[in-house]
This record gives C-alpha cells, sequence and structure tokens, in this order.
C-alpha cells in the first residue's frame, strides 16, 4: 500500500513539470515556423515523455482502482471482523449465561441430592427405628402406632382386662397361681372352689426410640397392678397398686452389637428373633403366673451381645441379679445366708433376701439358619452360707463361725420353628442343672442344707413343649411342661434326716383334715405333712379370638384350661399328690 502511495505521488511531480512550459507556450502568440531538426527531436522526447506520463496516468488509475478495490476490502474485512467479534461477544455472553445457569442447575441438584440423602438417611433411620419397635410384642400387643416427638417415636401401649379364673382347689392367690401350693384334696383349701374376678392384669407400656449414627438408642417401661399394698383388699375399691415389670434401656449398632440394662425378661428366657427384647417366647396364657416349663424371671439384667454371618449367629453375655431359694426340714439353727429385708434399704420387710457374692452370669448362642430359631447356653450362680460350728453351745456360739461358698450352674437350650410364616409354631425349651429352681415358673427350690449347715445345692430340670396356631381371628395354644427338684437329704450326728425329699420325712399327715388355725381366715394346715415337691406338670390349652385388630387398636376375647398336678417325694406315710382343674377368661382391648 505504501509502494503505491509513493509511486501515484512522484508520477503526480513528473505530470506536473512536464505541463508548465506547454501552458507557457499556449498562452503565448503562435507563431508559425518552420520545423527544424532540433525542434523535430524535441517533439519526438516530448512524445515520448507524454506517451510516459499517459502509460503512467493509466497505471496511477489502475493503482487507484486496486487501492480502492482493496479499502473496500479492508473494509469489508473490517466489518466482518466486527461482526465477528460482536458474534464472539455475544457467543461469550451466552456461553457465560450458559455456564451460569448450568452452575445453579449443578448446585440446585447437588443441594437436591444432599437433601434427598439426607431425607433418605432419615427415612432409613425411621424405618429401622418403627422396625425395631415392631419386632417382637408376643404378648398379644396391637401393632403399634409411633408418635414422633422431636427427633425419637414414642409408642404408647398396653392393654386394659376384664379377666376371672375358676379353680376346682383354692389357693388364695388371685389371678395368678401359685404352683408349688396347689393344695392337697385333704386341706381345707383342697375341699373348696376358688372364683376370682379382676382387672390388675391391665397393662401400660412406653416404647422409646431414636436414632444416632448408625444405632438405635432408647428404652422401654412395661408395668400392671398385679401388686398388693397395705391397704389393698377386695373390699370395696379394690385399690392394688402399680407394679413394674420391665424397664430398661439400650443402644444397639445396626451391624447387630447391642448392649441393654435394666430390669427385664431373663437372658435365659427364650427369643424368636435374635436376642431382641420384646420378642420373647412368652406363653399366650391368660395366667399370669403363665405355666411350669417356663423358664424366666424379671429382673435386673446388663445384657452384651451381638450377630455375626448377616445377623444369622447371635453371641452375647449377661450378669444378672442374684437370689436364692431355699427348702430343708430338720436342720438346727447353725447357718444363714440372707435375711429379711431392711425397709431402710427400701426393701419390704416381709419378705427374705439372700445376701449374694456376685451376679447371675449367662452366655448364650444362637443361630437362626433361614428356618427357626436355636439357641444354647449356661449359667453359673454363687451360692453362700454363714456357718456355726457351734451354734449349740450354751456359751460362744458364734466361735470358729466361717462362710461356705458353692458354685453352681445348669445348661438352656431352646428351639422355635415356624411353619407357613408362622401360621403355627413349634417350640421346645429346657434347662438342666444346679440351683436354678427359681427361674422354672413353679419357683421350685435351688437349695437345701446339710446338718453341718453348709448349703447342699439342688438338681432342677425344667422343660416346656409348645404348639401355637393363627387361623384368621384366631390364636389357639398348647403348651405340655414342668418344673423338677431333685432330692438332697442326709442324716445327722441323731440319725435323722436333714435337706429335702428324704423318704424318712413324716407324710403321715397329708391325708387328714385339720381343723382352722384361727376363725374366720386361718383354714387349717396339715399337720405331719412334709410334702416336698418333686415335679409339677400342667397341661395348657386356649385361644384368643380376635373381634377387631387394626388402627384403633384390637379387641379380644380368649378363655384358658389349665390341668395340673403336683406330684411329691415319698415320705413316711405315702406320696401325697395334689390336681387342679381351673378355667380362665379374658376380655381385653389393646391400645393401638
Amino acid at each position: 500500500m505504501k509502494q503505491y502511495m509513493q509511486k501515484l505521488t512522484a508520477l503526480s511531480l513528473a505530470w506536473g513539470m512536464a505541463l508548465a512550459p506547454a501552458v507557457a507556450q499556449t498562452s503565448a502568440p503562435v507563431r508559425k515556423k518552420t520545423a527544424s531538426p532540433r525542434s523535430s527531436r524535441m517533439e519526438r522526447e516530448m512524445q515520448q515523455v507524454l506517451d510516459q506520463l499517459k502509460q503512467q496516468q493509466q497505471e496511477i488509475n489502475t493503482l487507484q482502482q486496486q487501492l480502492q478495490t482493496r479499502d473496500q476490502q479492508l473494509q469489508q474485512a473490517q466489518q466482518t471482523a466486527q461482526q465477528a467479534q460482536q458474534a464472539a461477544t455475544q457467543a461469550q455472553t451466552q456461553n457465560d449465561q450458559a455456564y451460569q445457569s448450568l452452575k445453579s442447575a449443578v448446585q440446585s441438584v447437588q443441594a437436591d441430592t444432599t437433601q434427598t440423602k439426607t431425607d433418605l438417611a432419615q427415612t432409613k433411620n425411621d424405618v429401622e427405628t418403627v422396625r425395631q419397635m415392631g419386632a417382637g410384642f408376643r404378648e398379644n400387643y396391637a401393632n403399634p402406632i409411633a408418635l414422633k416427638y422431636k427427633q425419637v417415636y414414642i409408642t404408647p401401649g398396653g392393654f386394659l382386662a376384664a379377666e376371672t379364673v375358676f379353680r376346682q382347689r383354692a389357693t388364695g392367690g388371685g389371678l395368678n397361681t401359685p404352683f408349688n401350693a396347689i393344695p392337697f384334696s385333704a386341706s381345707a383349701l383342697g375341699n373348696q372352689t376358688e372364683f376370682v374376678a379382676t382387672g390388675r392384669q391391665s397393662r401400660i407400656t412406653l416404647n422409646v426410640q431414636g436414632r444416632v449414627d448408625h444405632a438405635t438408642i432408647g428404652g422401654y417401661y412395661e408395668a400392671d397392678f398385679l401388686n398388693a399394698g397395705s391397704t389393698s383388699n377386695n373390699n370395696e375399691s379394690n385399690s392394688y397398686p402399680l407394679r413394674q415389670r420391665q424397664m430398661w434401656a439400650r443402644y444397639q449398632r445396626d451391624t447387630g452389637f447391642t448392649v441393654v440394662g435394666g430390669q427385664m425378661w431373663s437372658f435365659l428366657t427364650e427369643t424368636v428373633t435374635g436376642f431382641e427384647n420384646k420378642t420373647e417366647a412368652i406363653p399366650y396364657t391368660i395366667d399370669p403366673q403363665y405355666t411350669p416349663g417356663f423358664i424366666w424371671a424379671r429382673q435386673y439384667g446388663m445384657r452384651i451381645y451381638d450377630s455375626f454371618f448377616n445377623k444369622k449367629m447371635f453371641a452375647g453375655v449377661a450378669f444378672e441379679n442374684p437370689q436364692t431359694t431355699f427348702a430343708g426340714h430338720g436342720y438346727t439353727n447353725n447357718f444363714t445366708f440372707g435375711s429379711a429385708g431392711n425397709p431402710g434399704g427400701l426393701l419390704n420387710p416381709d419378705t427374705n433376701y439372700s445376701i449374694n457374692t456376685a451376679p447371675d452370669i449367662i452366655a448364650k448362642a444362637a443361630i437362626e439358619p433361614g428356618f427357626g430359631h436355636y439357641e444354647v447356653g449356661g449359667i453359673a450362680t454363687f451360692l453362700r452360707d454363714r456357718v456355726y460350728p457351734n451354734a449349740g453351745a450354751t456359751s460362744n456360739a458364734g466361735a470358729n463361725a466361717y462362710n461356705d461358698k458353692k458354685v453352681a450352674g445348669a445348661v438352656e437350650a431352646a428351639a422355635w420353628l415356624p411353619f407357613h410364616k408362622g401360621l403355627f409354631n413349634l417350640g421346645v425349651r429346657g434347662m438342666y442343672g444346679q440351683s436354678v429352681g427359681r427361674y422354672g415358673s413353679s419357683g421350685l427350690p435351688d437349695t437345701t442344707v446339710r446338718p453341718n449347715g453348709q448349703l447342699a445345692p439342688l438338681r432342677n430340670l425344667v422343660a416346656l413343649g409348645s404348639l401355637e396356631m393363627h387361623p384368621g381371628k384366631w390364636d389357639i395354644y398348647y403348651y405340655y411342661g414342668g418344673d423338677y427338684a431333685e432330692k438332697n437329704w442326709t442324716l445327722n450326728s441323731a440319725g435323722k434326716p436333714v435337706g429335702y425329699g428324704s423318704p424318712l420325712f413324716t407324710n403321715s399327715g397329708c391325708f387328714t383334715e385339720t381343723a382352722p388355725s384361727s376363725s374366720p381366715y386361718g383354714p387349717g394346715a396339715l399337720a405331719n405333712c412334709t410334702g416336698d415337691t418333686r415335679a409339677l406338670t400342667a397341661h395348657d390349652a386356649g385361644f384368643w379370638y380376635n373381634f377387631y385388630r387394626g388402627d384403633k387398636g384390637k379387641l379380644v376375647y380368649g378363655m384358658q384350661y389349665d390341668y395340673m398336678v403336683r406330684n411329691t417325694w415319698a415320705g413316711i406315710g405315702g406320696q401325697p399328690q395334689a390336681t387342679d382343674n381351673m378355667f380362665w377368661t379374658s376380655f381385653r382391648y389393646y391400645i393401638p
């Protein structure tokens, strides 16, 4: 471009210099002269210059045209560049807007995803909490509907009951049956029937569950009115006080590791799902003492267990409140292992308590391979008494006193087999060993005593078979079981028997009724009748009919029949036996 401009400038200057003489000549008067050789040469040179100038002018015109064309192209290129720049700027703006929009969308999706994850986690927690709350409740509980308060679920529950029992032979025990006190037919109570009507088994429950990091925490409370206060009676208001049945707290990880502490069913009591509380295989009986052969206690326990192999195997250990029950005859006052309750220590002064050295220790394992629940366990108990070798001395009777300790125990096994998705269930459970009589429903003794004052643990057997069916609105059940206490006795230095179940004990008076001990509330007790229980067996059959079962609760009616036999150890004068036929009815409304 620059070169074209330089050429154009040079041509313009040359053109101007060439035209100047010609203009001057044309302005002067024309004189006609004759041509000379010199003028001809100049004309030719001038012509050449003119031709050159003309040629240069043409080149200039061409260059100008080219320059104009290039200017147009440059201008067009500039316009195109401007348009491209504008398009690029617009595209960048659109890209920025799209990026911001996409960024906002991604952030929104991320926020939604985070919230969804939170919601899913909360839903999972809620589902797990509700699942755990719904697990169990075998004692005819209605399916609970949880109330959410803050971050916990609260499930109130229980039932209201109107119940009766009729017995062929009276026990004076109310709705529940003191199995080991079934009267012999010769006694005053054995010659009278008994009818009891009450609402005292009505129950209140409260279950609380909440979720923490991969775990569930909570607790359970359960109470009824099968308690007797100092002013309780059947005369007018029937004001029987509340009784604590269960009160425990629990921490349970999703993996299965669990810690439970409080008052609960014993770890020896069979469960049907792992070792979960509230899945205990409790008989459906109306009788709150259940049935002989049922292994149970409701007492303090600290339970730790875990699950393995995708919750198909379970293992755990429990430390539970100890208590020693005693029965014996022929001994002298040369030992002690307990005392009446001290009211200053908030114990009942009308009840005896053993003074214990250590908790009962229970270890247990279970498997659920896909059909049924199978478990095996063991218990260790620790007995102790204070022995007084010089108890008969007239002076210094406490000399040489010492503590005698015994370690006893038993093994337990159970199987629970559900058929047709629980339409009917078969169960069998049993326990055999020493000093576990109190874990049987009959409450047979754990130990007796030797003549020297040392404790002599008794061997016990507890066993129960069960059949439960659930066709339609019916729950039908049958149980057969029993509790057994082995005899353990020794002759003292005088040749007299000491202990439990000796054939040298007197039973001659077990068949003769005696006069009242006082009137009107003192039926006569049989005289010369040791009557140590060898075994208690019972056939229990009954049903529950569900009039209604839904979100408004549950309304049921039940009946139970029990035939019980109490067999004793033979003694001098015979081997007495006691039998009883009993009928229960129940009408209940379960709180939803």
